[in-house]
């Protein structure tokens, strides 16, 4: 009996850690920036996103039920439009990427990198050119985008054990809020499918 109360102390302590550690590594660094909030709708057969900034409503990400080794991501309006396009059907560079289409345009390739202690991707323009670097830490509580001046340029932030998600993007970005936004939504769509 002593010994059961002693493992769930522990594993009490331990959880109170990893949400602390959750907290204290999810505080932003970023400066002016716009933040974006997105809504993952849970109990769905592939990826739901609702994304909003300033409580007003933007846009829905949502995935292919269809498809079961990709996930391919569609950006739609609030009127149903089609805004932009995640999937690795190009290949562009690798095996292993996500392209970015924005009004029928390539505008970034997702590269994803080894990382022992989290999940890197290098980030290409349609010339095949690096652009930046996002990299996001084991818990997938916090990620970086810089630009390849070191610049932090747009941050991911969720809480321990929540799907939902938050992307700061700088006002000093050069790489435009649509393209931004889908490669944080690629990441997580990567993520849950590791997490299946």
């Amino acid at each position: 009996m002593k010994k059961n109360a002693n493992r769930l102390k522990i594993y009490v302590i331990i959880i109170v850690v990893i949400i602390a550690l959750g907290i204290i590594f999810s505080g932003s660094k970023i400066g002016p920036h716009t933040k974006y909030d997105c809504d993952v709708k849970n109990f769905r057969l592939s990826t739901d996103i609702e994304i909003s900034s300033e409580g007003e409503d933007i846009c829905k990400v949502s995935g292919n039920i269809f498809r079961v080794v990709e996930d391919p991501l569609t950006m739609k309006d609030e009127d149903g439009s089609r805004l932009a396009y995640a999937g690795d059907d190009y290949h562009l560079i690798s095996q292993d990427s996500h392209v970015i289409i924005v009004d029928s345009t390539v505008t970034a390739e997702m590269v994803g990198r080894f990382d022992l202690f989290g999940n890197t991707y290098d980030i290409y323009n349609s010339d095949g050119e690096k652009i930046a670097k996002a990299s996001f830490n084991w818990f997938d509580t916090s990620g970086e985008m810089h630009d390849m001046d070191g610049n932090l340029i747009a941050e991911y932030n969720s809480f321990v054990l929540f799907k939902d998600f938050d992307v700061r993007i700088s006002e000093e970005c050069p790489i435009d809020h649509t393209t931004v936004l889908m490669i944080f939504c690629s990441y997580y769509s990567d993520k849950a499918y590791d997490n299946s």
